[in-house]
């Protein structure tokens, strides 16, 4: 019955404001945001429609438009725009006719034919209901109400995070990943962001458990090292215990004071490149089960915040393919002017390169061929010569940018450098999971035919306030890239990049951010893997609007 009375509302709304108009104008974007319901022969279900067109040419009051991308919800199930829809709008605006089909990620396609009526209209944007049907097994009769809205293309701003990262005071919340296959003392990377963070006083840590099996997150003091420098060997300090964390769940806790009469033991700081005058107040958590697990949480200050100089240890027997672990941290994430200073802890001599990878190194299993080492190309921009065991050498990176370097002589010792300008926002991150095993494909033929998203990122479906900053972590076991563009409903080349988003190579527990600035639908794929996508909606906070029976009228039902 509710239903029947909303519908009877909105048609009072429409007849009694025959003077509300739209501004819609050739060659601009605009988004269309409707919730309701979709009627069934028995069935009632919630659906919500996100459309970006693009306006074309006006021919009289009529004016042709294009769908540039578009996304259906049918209570759980997602269904993105495929084919070519037509879309027109009427009447100077008043009306708008859409039709196309869409398609869920089984290969499900739905007919949708909506007709747009405007109820309302202010600086904010202009108000619809929206009436028609949608087909699929069974026909189902439309009741929305929308919000129609200029869209900018949106912008954005990225960078990839790695073993140092910078929270800025606004941010009221930090996350931490325990990464699939952290409990492997192999694996190279165990939080993400991983190693270091600086937060201020008040600030919410939350760790999440992304690895397959249970951790435990305690802060502690490092009673002594072992024989090999490898691995510290921790007490509590009972300041954090999460107990145990079960896989996909989080356990938090709030920093609200730093005890900078207590400093970072100084074997710790070296072995996590922290300057020793920058240690005061340093928490360090870990895991007791895997004590290879370490974290340190810093306190904000001008000093940190200003620090111009990383370090990166070329370790000791990183000569040796099988060693395990070269570089320490293996990438960086620095602003220009930054200078970083290798120092070289092996045996044996070691030169730094820049350049470009060719070929890509593939791990090996007991059992199974040796890994191939991977191979480089010099550009000639950086060059260290020889860096004899126990000296440094240093640059400072004065450009945006990435940099990947090498070793010549030992090509398994490489890394990337990232420049970029540093990222604040005052809008807490939206987090995004690259799932592990997401490289291999899951969807039927019908699903990648048509270059549906399947359940390779969590959520793979996000609706965000401009200037949002979103976090994609790889919690998969191989590296990912993330790039924007749109359909192009090809098999061979599914998606054309449109540069609204650009990663380099993310790799396994490290994370790629990016804020979003404007309004308008985003799709976002991995350029190896095209069957990995997702969409981003960017909607600008707007007035609620409440659509209440005109009390003059009783007798319009």
């Amino acid at each position: 019955m509710k239903y029947v009375l909303l519908l009877m509302v909105i048609t009072g709304l429409v007849l009694y404001l025959p003077s509300a108009y739209s501004d819609f104008s050739t060659n601009n974007k605009y988004l269309i945001d409707a919730s309701g319901y979709l009627s069934g022969s028995k069935t009632i279900f919630d659906s919500t429609i996100a459309l970006q067109l693009t306006m074309g040419a006006k021919s009289g009051s009529t004016m042709q438009s294009t769908l540039d991308n578009g996304l259906i919800t049918i209570a759980d199930a997602h269904y993105l725009n495929s084919g070519t829809w037509q879309t027109s709008i009427l009447r100077d605006g008043k009306y708008f006719v859409i039709q196309g089909d869409a398609q869920d990620e089984t290969g499900n396609v739905i007919h949708l034919n909506l007709f747009g009526r405007i109820i309302d209209s202010n600086p904010d944007g202009s108000v619809y209901t929206i009436t028609g049907k949608i087909t699929s097994s069974e026909t189902l009769k439309v009741s929305y109400s929308a919000k129609v809205l200029a869209a900018n293309t949106a912008t954005t701003q990225s960078t990839t995070t790695s073993t140092s990262t910078t929270i800025t005071p606004s941010s009221p919340k930090v996350n931490i990943n325990i990464v699939y296959g952290a409990s492997d003392i192999n694996n190279q990377v165990h939080y993400s962001p991983s190693s270091y963070i600086q937060v201020s006083s008040g600030t919410t840590i939350v760790w999440t458990n992304n690895d397959s099996v249970p951790h435990r997150i305690m802060s502690g003091i490092a009673k002594a090292i072992t024989t090999n420098q490898t691995t510290p060997v921790f007490t509590s300090d009972g300041k954090i215990d999460s107990g145990i964390i079960m896989p996909g769940q989080s356990f938090q806790f709030t920093i609200t004071s730093f005890d900078t009469t207590q400093s970072l033991d100084p074997r710790i700081a070296t072995r996590y490149s922290i300057p020793q005058n920058q240690t005061a107040g340093d928490i360090t958590f870990f895991d007791p089960n895997y004590q290879f697990m370490v974290g340190i949480i810093a306190p904000l200050s001008q000093s940190t915040t200003s620090a111009k100089t990383v370090q990166m240890n070329i370790v000791s027997g990183a000569s040796n393919l099988n060693n395990g672990q070269f570089l320490l941290p293996s990438s960086l994430q620095i602003t220009p002017g930054t200078t970083i200073v290798w120092t070289n802890n092996d045996s044996v001599p070691h030169r730094i390169m820049s350049g470009q990878l060719l070929t890509t190194t593939q791990g090996g299993s007991k059992g199974s061929a040796p890994p191939k080492v991977p191979q480089f190309v010099s550009d000639g921009k950086i060059d260290s010569g020889n860096i004899a065991p126990g000296q440094h050498w240093s640059i400072t990176i004065s450009n945006t940018g990435s940099t990947q370097f090498f070793d010549p002589s030992f090509t398994w010792i490489n890394g990337i450098v990232i420049s970029s300008p540093p990222i604040t926002s005052q809008i807490p991150p939206v987090q995004i999971s690259i799932n592990a095993g997401s490289s291999n494909q899951k969807g039927t033929a019908t699903a990648q035919t048509y270059n549906q998203y399947n359940t390779y990122y969590t959520p793979d479906t996000i609706q965000i306030v401009p200037g949002t900053p979103i976090v994609w972590t790889n919690n998969d076991s191989i590296a990912h890239t993330i790039f924007s563009g749109t359909s192009t409903q090809d098999n061979i080349n599914p998606f054309k990049p449109d540069g609204k988003i650009t990663s380099n190579l993310i790799p396994p527990g490290q994370t790629f951010t990016v804020i979003v600035n404007d309004t308008g639908i985003i799709r976002f794929y991995d350029p190896q893997y095209t069957w990995m996508n997702g969409v981003i909606i960017s909607m600008p906070p707007t007035q609620s609007y409440t659509i209440g029976a005109p009390s003059h009228n009783p007798g319009q039902h």
